[in-house]
């Protein structure tokens, strides 16, 4: 069966073409409601759907985003996309994902395949990797092109791209300072790569809870990870080297080998060691015991992130001038940590 046109909404309704169109596009016009009703009921009818591709050639949009993520298989990430195609879908938008698998070098290409596919606007989270120089390459790329960023929970330092990020320095202060309050000393540090803004950042809240209760940051109770599994048996047996009593873990998927690495080694949460994690991901509230953990408000940085993008698509001018907009955390408490006598 041919796809039904513009035209057969028309002759089944028994209006203009120019009518019909004024109505299908919302236009505020003196359009009597009946005949609006017809337009509308023709439509049904038919199972009309716009031909996408000569609208985006007549208006110079093709109502699609990209999304640019990282890492799929972490379910911080995939919440995120979730929000974000949400707020999309809401606004009459459509979603491509591309997923970088962590190489940094597949930023660019991400890039310029969706801006190929004519997508009106980027969302994106950028990939990094130790030694990671490619902002300057982002940087360039992305000054030249016509096309709307938004950077979303990993900031890239370029005045025209607006960032939606967390306080992650508070995140990582909330964390450690759960430790310290139930009375551990000796807390072990396992990061994400440290040339990350987020990892730094909650390494400063770490050395931060810490210097605030008296207690001297050392290095030796700090081991990098990278945000995925693969590294939590080393992890775990430098801090047990270095007789620490609690992990703050940050993110939940570095947390959760933990979990794994002391289990292999018959070793128990929390009596053992108290864990806490980073990003409150739903398996959080699912393993046991249940993951003490740092919460990030996604929906509302997704939402927000998608708002941005569509004031810049549509050149919309924006009261609120920031170009970086900051999210606060919440600890999440459950059973990974216990009190330990002083």
């Amino acid at each position: 069966m041919a796809r039904a046109t513009i035209k057969d909404v028309a002759k089944l309704a028994g209006y203009s073409i120019t009518t019909v169109s004024l109505v299908l596009n919302h236009r505020e016009v003196s359009i009597p409601k009946e005949t609006r009703a017809r337009i509308w009921d023709a439509v049904k009818q038919l199972d009309y759907r716009p031909n996408q591709l000569a609208v985006g050639m007549i208006t110079k949009r093709s109502r699609i985003l990209g999304l640019l993520i990282p890492d799929n298989s972490n379910v911080f990430f995939g919440d995120m996309s979730r929000y974000i195609e949400r707020a999309a879908r809401h606004n009459g938008y459509n979603l491509i994902y591309g997923n970088t698998d962590n190489n940094p070098n597949r930023n660019l290409e991400y890039m310029r395949m969706f801006i190929d596919r004519q997508v009106d606007g980027i969302i994106f989270s950028k990939s990094t990797a130790p030694g990671d120089n490619s902002d300057e390459e982002l940087n360039a790329y992305i000054s030249k092109s016509s096309v709307p960023f938004v950077s979303i929970d990993r900031r890239l330092n370029n005045g025209s791209v607006k960032s939606v990020i967390l306080n992650n320095r508070r995140g990582g202060y909330l964390a450690t300072n759960h430790l310290l309050q139930m009375g551990h000393k000796r807390i072990g540090a396992y990061t994400g790569l440290i040339n990350l803004a987020d990892s730094e950042e909650r390494l400063e809240g770490y050395r931060a809870a810490l210097e605030e209760a008296g207690i001297a940051y050392d290095p030796a109770f700090v081991y990098q990870g990278d945000y995925q599994l693969g590294r939590e048996r080393e992890a775990l047996a430098h801090f047990l080297d270095r007789r620490v009593t609690a992990i703050f873990c940050f993110n939940d998927l570095m947390a959760v080998g933990i979990y794994k690495a002391m289990r292999e080694r018959g070793l128990m949460i929390p009596e053992d060691l108290s864990i806490v994690g980073f990003d409150n991901t739903p398996f959080g509230s699912l393993i046991i015991p249940e993951l003490t953990t740092v919460a990030q408000p996604i929906k509302d940085m997704s939402e927000c992130a998608v708002g941005l993008l569509l004031s810049a698509i549509e050149g919309k001018e924006m009261k609120d001038s920031r170009n970086t907009y900051i999210f606060e955390p919440q600890l999440v408490v459950r059973d990974s940590t216990q009190r330990i006598s002083v």
